[in-house]
């Protein structure tokens, strides 16, 4: 049976995690089942006796997609127990997810995949790169760096203090995302609370890095029991950073590595959030698309795109067109995994594999993909 864990039946589940996530701490663990799971959902799959075989926690995040303000779910925790592998539980409850999702009408989901060979089968694909970037040993002399208070009595600044000091940071945040992205999850008082007791559980450290006035100009986090490692790093002066050094343990070199997949589980609300571009010849254009989409019945088929330059609508072609469309007779024939690559603007859509056809309408150059990304949650 796959179902949803409810309230204290979540806690059930945290062996399969302790198995499947050996390298994560206990501390990260007691930390993340007593506050990720209090508003998170936990899909399962047993067997006839209620013996947990797979599992998969949605964590909800408000995220800001092209000025619309989303809630969409952060996949993690996806697992399957040791002595059920390969007997086809992940793929069972992985398809019930999506198909909830759709139902739910959810755009996106996200995930940061162990493996990507794992989830390329449920049309997920990369959609961000993580840059990798350290701050410079040489900066303006009168820079200062200042450890934040993580815990009572230590540190030279208030990180845990009264809420107004989370309120500060969660608005410096935020700040330095939107001046420089498209999509990225809102920074508020509870995302700040959780992120302090998740940093906390791995012996975490942040600091802030100030100029000659006094000013606040870059975040930096570290964390990890055994190995450590920066957690983030947010800097409103690019001159203070550089590409960080290659991490010769995990083959990692340059200032870039794949991070997040995503996928489309609503293409019809997915589409609210792209629009015409600046070389539209008109102020909107109705086009064709056909969506294929193995998984999810309710997006697969021909559909009607209406777009403008604030946003665009999905309705549904029915079969022998009722219409003409009025702009182009042209169908854009794409698999909804090469649709995910083209609107978050990680690949160019005459470069994608998923494109039924040799090249695609010549109207697709007029369509506005999501340009910049930052997703960098981590668990």
């Amino acid at each position: 049976m796959i179902r949803y864990l409810t309230g204290e039946e979540k806690q059930t589940s945290r062996w399969l995690w302790q198995e499947a996530f050996p390298e994560d701490s206990q501390g990260f663990i007691d930390y993340y089942y007593k506050r990720k799971t209090a508003d998170n959902r936990v899909l399962v799959k047993e067997d006839e006796e209620g013996r947990l075989l797979s599992m998969a926690h949605l964590n909800p995040y408000h995220v800001m997609v092209k000025g619309r303000l989303w809630e969409l779910n952060y996949i993690v925790g996806v697992a399957t127990a040791a002595d059920s592998r390969r007997q086809g539980h992940m793929r069972d409850m992985l398809g019930r997810l999506l198909l909830d999702l759709h139902d739910e009408g959810a755009p996106f989901c996200y995930l940061m995949p162990a493996s990507e060979g794992i989830y390329l089968p449920f049309g997920f694909r990369f959609v961000f790169n993580q840059p990798l970037w350290q701050i410079k040993e040489r900066l303006p002399e009168e820079t200062r760096r200042l450890k934040l208070q993580l815990s009572e009595g230590s540190g030279t600044a208030a990180f845990r203090s009264e809420g107004k000091t989370r309120d500060c940071l969660a608005s410096w945040v935020n700040r330095w995302l939107d001046e420089r992205f498209q999509v990225y999850a809102v920074r508020d008082r509870e995302y700040m609370e959780r992120l302090e007791e998740e940093l906390d559980s791995e012996a975490g450290r942040v600091y802030g890095w100030y100029d000659g006035n006094g000013e606040l100009k870059a975040l930096q986090a570290f964390w990890g029991i055994g190995k450590r490692e920066q957690r983030f790093l947010y800097s409103m002066e690019p001159d203070w950073l550089e590409p960080a050094k290659a991490d010769k343990t995990e083959g990692r070199s340059g200032s870039l590595r794949p991070a997040i997949m995503a996928r489309i589980t609503n293409a019809a609300r997915m589409m609210e959030a792209i629009s015409l571009n600046e070389e539209a010849p008109c102020s909107e254009m109705e086009v064709l698309i056909r969506i294929r989409d193995k998984l999810i019945p309710g997006n697969q088929g021909l559909w009607r795109w209406k777009l403008n330059g604030k946003g665009s609508c999905l309705t549904p072609e029915p079969v022998g067109l009722a219409g003409s469309p009025l702009f182009s007779t042209e169908v854009l024939d794409i698999d909804v995994a090469a649709l995910a690559s083209w609107l978050f603007g990680y690949e160019r859509l005459e470069n994608l594999a998923g494109a039924q056809q040799e090249a695609p309408p010549w109207w697709c150059r007029f369509v506005e993909p999501i340009e910049r990304l930052f997703l960098d949650e981590v668990v």
